[in-house]
């Protein structure tokens, strides 16, 4: 009698503005390919609410704080794709690779590599026997913090955090020329990763470290109460942040 299909597993990768997600993210479709994997990728960002319902933070409008998401749309897009039904893959902004520091570390070589060993794992667990993983990928800020809807947060089986130091993720999101949006273009205006980016990731995210200090050490019990894996991406270090995300995936592959 052939194996029941593992049950679809929906990951966040969630963390501070400009600190790599999204280049994380864009990798990963190649190191979990099919035929063992079918990976969904969507971006947050594709589930804005209209620029005129945006909240406001300091007089500027606020695309960074949970607010300012469709929660009723994402939620659904889930549940569609947990139910077996197809979504509609993330169009959002890619940013240039420069963006955070000319691929951050990641080579084709590294992506290859890691491939070959996510292979290996799957004909270990026998996924080389016909049998199909289907994997949705969710990029995207703040997307298990405290203000986001916890029948959203349910729908996540695996929770990953990423950091970046406050002087590097300023410099990278200032070096972006702006964004697509519904309704034309979006440039910051001066001063906007201060008043607005980061009062609105150290306020989600806090709960996470020791003192709500967001700069310092991680709560040791963040894991076991949250089910949150976190870790810092420094300039340069990207490559060594997509082995440990590809592993903690392959954890969440193999406890399925």
């Amino acid at each position: 009698m052939p194996s029941p299909p593992p049950p679809p597993l929906a990951i966040a990768l969630s963390g501070l503005s400009s600190s790599g997600k999204s280049t994380i993210a864009t990798h990963l479709p190649s190191i979990f390919p099919a035929p063992h994997y079918t990976l969904t990728l969507l971006h947050v960002d594709d589930f804005y609410k209209p620029q005129p319902e945006l909240p406001l933070c300091d007089g500027l409008l606020d695309w960074d704080c949970p607010a300012s998401l469709d929660w009723p749309r994402l939620e659904a897009a889930v549940r569609k794709w947990k139910d077996g039904e197809q979504v509609e893959e993330g169009k959002a902004n890619p940013q240039p690779s420069s963006a955070v520091g000319e691929g951050g570390g990641i080579t084709q070589a590294l992506v290859e590599e890691l491939r070959d060993e996510v292979e290996k794992m799957s004909d270990d667990i026998g996924r080389g026997q016909g049998i199909t993983r289907r994997i949705l990928l969710l990029d995207g800020f703040l997307l298990f913090t405290p203000s986001v809807p916890r029948s959203f947060v349910f729908l996540l089986d695996v929770k990953i955090l990423l950091r970046a130091p406050y002087e590097e993720a300023k410099r990278r999101r200032e070096a972006r020329s702006g964004y697509s949006t519904m309704e034309g273009w979006w440039e910051d205006p001066p001063g906007y990763f201060d008043r607005v980016v980061w009062p609105n990731y150290v306020l989600e995210n806090r709960g996470f470290f020791w003192e709500g200090d967001v700069e310092g050490a991680v709560d040791g019990g963040v894991y076991k109460r949250e089910g949150v894996r976190v870790r810092m991406g420094r300039e340069g270090e990207l490559g060594e942040v997509l082995r440990w995300v590809v592993g903690v995936v392959g954890g969440g592959v193999e406890d399925g």
